[in-house]
């Protein structure tokens, strides 16, 4: 995975991969959890972040939990 993961294109494939479900079903301000993420998927989701030198933590994935949070987070927190 590399920094273009953290796009927003970059971020709905991979939450997509995740989920298992076409890139194009996640829009910007969907809720995450209700298109089947859980707590698992997300920590691996934010394992794999890390690997990129992103600082983020768990909880505040879960408080803003559509693509358009995440990614605005994603970009202000390098670690």
């Amino acid at each position: 995975m590399s920094q273009a993961a953290l796009t927003l294109e970059g971020l709905r494939q991979t939450i997509a991969k995740q989920l298992e479900i076409d890139a194009s079903e996640i829009q910007n301000d969907d809720n995450l959890f209700m298109l089947g993420l859980d707590s698992v998927s997300l920590m691996t989701l934010v394992g794999q972040w890390r690997e990129l030198c992103v600082s983020v933590e768990f909880q505040d994935l879960v408080e803003e939990p559509t693509l358009a949070d995440w990614q605005d987070r994603l970009k202000r927190n390098p670690a």
